[in-house]
């Protein structure tokens, strides 16, 4: 078995001052940061892949806040789009349609009694006052919500999800395969084999019997028969089903044309596979890989809010990924928003099972005896946001209503009741 051997193995690690992992060291994000090889950053590792994780505001494991914002939120600060691709009403325009939301709120009962007394006059109903109280009252709950959602829901950045980035963070060298896959969903609906096209398509060829013969009545009338024959047989045969198909196939040698159109239907979420294979070449290494998989693992699962009899779950936390050279992004690799851990899938023995050994020790411990040789990692995630021609160009679209990254009122400003509060 393979023995370990702390001074079989040399590197030279980066310094704290310099270096590709210089933005973390030293940092908020230094503490919390497990990385993989432990010499990730080194010369011959300037390439690598950084994992932020974004927990759950109403999480009970708190971590500790780094202060940043998830990407899903920073990007719709950027460009006023949501996550779900929704243009937030906001800013001075989103303050004023708010406001004429109230004002009719306040003036819609008058107008909807005065409606309804005209409708229970033509109706014949003496109890017009009820009706009017009713629609009245009706109208003024709609505009109330109407104002609610306007101010509580759609001036949030990310209303489906409270999350809020931590410092724990995951660093891992570049894997072999980095696919995008860009998706638009299109449906195919069959506008032909209904009563309408048929109609149309029957009268049509009547129209042409009749042009045909016309001073004939005779052969008009035969004409027209002739003619109307197989689309009152297709409509029967439609209506019949397979069967009926199948015997007006073979009948007249036709079938109906279904007549498919291409809609656009809707975008697709990109979804992300990464591999890693993990071969710890010393004790410090192993512990390392070990925290890594912990604490993907803790942070991809629920938990049970402990109000409620465990009725309510709380959603995992979310991720942000980067691809980085030598400490910054790296611009020739497309950014990826805030994304869910859909799956983790682990294989301790990929190539049959083998373990670590130290000597003299009898019993197996944490990235010690025991700890496997290899083990292969693969991270399936989904993205959370609808990519939009807006999102490619990464600026401020000129139809987006009003300006929340500089609108005093805005509830993504950072002020003392901007983001920094947002979530807890």
């Amino acid at each position: 078995m393979p023995i370990f051997n702390l001074t079989d193995i040399t590197f030279k690690a980066p310094t704290s001052g310099s270096g590709p992992l210089a933005s973390l060291a030293g940092s908020k994000y230094d503490l919390n940061t497990y990385k993989y090889p432990i010499d990730l950053g080194s010369t011959d590792k300037a390439h690598y892949m950084v994992i932020n994780i974004n927990e759950q505001g109403k999480t009970q494991f708190p971590g500790q806040l780094s202060g940043d914002k998830p990407t899903v939120v920073q990007n719709f600060l950027n460009t006023g789009v949501s996550a779900q691709g929704v243009q937030l009403v906001n800013g001075t325009a989103g303050n004023a349609f708010a406001s004429s939301i109230g004002e009719l709120s306040k003036m819609g009962s008058t107008g909807i009694d005065t409606l309804a007394a005209k409708l229970g006059s033509s109706l014949g109903t003496s109890d017009v006052g009820q009706i009017g109280s009713f629609l009245g009252g009706a109208t003024k709950e709609g505009l109330s919500i109407t104002t609610t959602l306007v101010n509580n829901v759609f001036r949030k950045p990310n209303f489906t999800r409270t999350i809020r980035r931590i410092t724990d963070t995951v660093a891992l060298y570049m894997p072999d395969t980095l696919p995008f896959t860009y998706t638009q969903n299109y449906d195919t609906p069959q506008i032909g084999g209904g009563v309408f096209a048929t109609l149309a398509a029957g009268g049509s060829s009547l129209l042409d019997a009749i042009n045909k013969n016309k001073g004939n009545p005779d052969a008009m009338g035969a004409s027209v028969m002739q003619n109307l024959s197989p689309f009152i047989a297709n409509a029967i045969a439609q209506s019949t089903g397979g069967v009926g198909k199948v015997l007006f196939a073979a009948a007249t040698g036709v079938v109906q044309n279904p007549m498919l159109e291409v809609l656009y239907s809707s975008p697709a979420f990109r979804s992300f596979q990464f591999d890693f294979m993990f071969y710890p070449r010393s004790e410090k290494e192993a512990t390392e890989v070990q925290n890594i998989i912990d604490r993907l693992r803790f942070h991809q699962a629920p938990e049970v809010l402990s109000a409620g009899n465990g009725f309510f779950l709380i959603p995992p936390s979310e991720f942000d990924i980067r691809f980085m050279y030598n400490g910054k992004e790296n611009p020739n690799i497309p950014k990826i928003s805030t994304c869910v851990l859909e799956s983790i899938f682990t294989d301790y023995a990929p190539s049959g099972f083998s373990a670590y050994e130290v000597p003299d020790e009898p019993a197996a411990a944490k990235g010690r005896t025991g700890m496997p040789v290899a083990i292969r990692l693969t991270l399936q995630f989904r993205e959370t946001e609808i990519m939009t021609k807006t999102s490619y160009a990464g600026t401020r679209g000129s139809t987006v209503i009003g300006n929340a990254a500089s609108d005093p009122n805005s509830d993504y400003n950072t002020g003392a009741n901007g983001w920094g509060n947002y979530g807890e």
